[in-house]
C-alpha cells in the first residue's frame, strides 16, 4: 500500500519512505505543498522521525559517494537516457532520473548495513552499496565501467569502492557478470575465500551452502583461493564450469552454457536429472515450496523446461506425464506423489 502526493509516491514502510522523501527534498523545485506533506509524515509516526534520522545518517557517512561506481552508473543511465529519448528531458524528469540514483544509494547502503548486522556478519561501509533480490526476484544493474550485473533469486552483491581493480562481492545466491574490457584493471568478484578474475568476459558464480560453481559463457576467468590440497589458481576457458565442495578437489568440466544460464529468461532447462533435484531448483524461485517424502518419487527423472516461480504449471506438467501427482497442498507447500493408478 503506499500514500501519494502531488506527481510523486510515498511508500508505507518508514525505510522505502525515509529514503524517498530524502531523495525528493534534494531537488530545487521542491513545493510548498511537498515540504508541509514531509512534516505531516514526519510526525505521524515515531519510526518515520527513527528511519529518517538513519537515512541521514547513512548519507551524511558517503563522503566517496561522487566516486562510487554504482552512483556514477546511475548519473551515467540518466545521462544516456537524456540523449537517447526523442524528444529533450526538462528539467523536472532529469530531477527524477537523479532522485531515483539517490534513492538507490541511500537504500542501497541503509539496508545492506541492516541486511549484515541482522545476519551477524560484518556491516559494509557505507560507501559500499549492496544490492538485493528476494526470492522470485531478478534485478539487472549497470556499473559505471558499463560492466552488467543480473542477480538472481534470493541474492545480493556488494559493489566494493574501485581503486586499482573493480571489485565486488558476492554475498549470497547467484549473479551473472558481463564484463567491459579494461586490461588496466581487473574485474574481481570475491565469492567466500575465493576470487574469480576476469577482464572482459561474461560468467556466472554461484554459492551454494558448501559449494561454489562458477560458469563461464565468454572470455578467461582466473579462479584463487584455498583447496583441499593446498592455496591453487587455475584458468578457465569459454563453455567450462568450476565446481568447489567442501573437502573436495576443485572440479571444471565442459558444461551447455546456455542450459547453466537459462535463468536469465526465466527459464530452468532439465535433461534428465531427479525430480528431487528439479523441486530444489524449483523451490530457489518460489515461496510457495515443493517437497518430496517418497525419495523413488524423486530419484524420477525429469526433462523439459520450465518457468521459474510458476509452481501450478510445474505440478501440472508433471501430472499431465505420469512422473508425479498431488498429496497435500496449501498455500504455502505442495507435496508431491507416487501418480494415482
Amino acid at each position: 500500500m503506499t500514500s501519494t502526493t502531488p506527481g510523486n509516491e510515498i511508500h508505507d514502510d518508514p525505510d522505502s519512505a525515509a529514503a524517498s522523501w530524502f531523495a525528493r527534498l534534494q531537488g530545487d523545485d521542491v513545493l510548498v505543498e511537498d515540504r508541509r506533506a514531509f512534516e505531516r509524515w514526519l510526525n505521524a509516526d515515531v519510526r518515520n522521525a527513527n528511519a529518517w534520522d538513519s537515512v541521514k545518517a547513512t548519507w551524511n557517512d558517503l563522503t566517496l559517494l561522487e566516486a562510487d561506481p554504482t552512483f556514477a552508473a546511475l548519473r551515467a543511465d540518466a545521462l544516456a537516457a537524456s540523449v537517447a529519448t526523442s524528444r529533450p528531458m526538462n528539467r523536472r524528469a532529469v530531477g527524477a532520473l537523479a532522485a531515483a540514483g539517490v534513492v538507490a544509494a541511500v537504500t542501497g547502503a541503509f539496508f545492506g548495513r541492516r541486511l549484515f548486522q541482522t545476519s551477524g556478519a560484518i556491516a559494509p561501509s557505507p560507501e559500499d552499496p549492496v544490492f538485493t533480490t528476494a526470492v522470485g526476484e531478478q534485478s539487472t544493474f549497470r556499473l559505471a565501467d558499463n560492466s552488467v550485473v543480473t542477480l538472481s533469486t534470493d541474492s545480493a552483491v556488494r559493489v566494493n569502492h574501485w581503486k586499482a581493480e573493480r571489485r565486488l562481492t558476492l554475498l549470497r545466491g547467484q549473479a551473472f557478470f558481463q564484463v567491459a574490457k579494461d586490461p588496466s584493471r581487473p574485474f574481481v568478484v570475491a565469492a567466500g575465500d575465493k576470487s574469480v578474475t576476469a577482464v572482459g568476459t561474461a560468467f556466472d558464480v554461484r554459492m551454494e551452502p558448501g559449494k561454489l560453481s562458477v560458469t563461464l559463457v565468454e572470455g578467461r576467468v582466473r579462479i584463487a583461493g584455498p583447496s583441499p590440497s593446498g592455496d591453487r589458481t587455475i584458468e578457465m576457458s569459454a563453455g567450462s564450469r568450476f565446481v568447489a565442495a567442501n573437502a573436495a578437489n576443485w572440479v571444471v568440466a565442459a558444461v551447455d552454457t546456455a542450459k547453466e544460464s537459462s535463468w536469465l529468461q526465466g527459464r530452468l532447462v532439465f535433461d534428465g536429472e531427479p525430480l528431487s533435484a528439479v523441486v530444489d531448483e524449483m523451490n530457489r524461485f518460489s515461496q510457495r515450496k515443493l517437497w518430496i517424502a517418497d525419495p523413488r518419487v524423486g530419484a524420477t527423472p525429469v526433462s523439459g523446461v520450465f518457468k521459474t516461480g510458476q509452481v501450478d504449471a510445474f505440478v501440472a506438467a508433471l501430472r499431465t506425464y505420469g512422473l508425479a501427482d498431488v498429496g497435500r497442498a496449501d498455500d504455502k507447500q505442495v507435496e508431491l506423489i507416487r501418480p494415482r493408478g
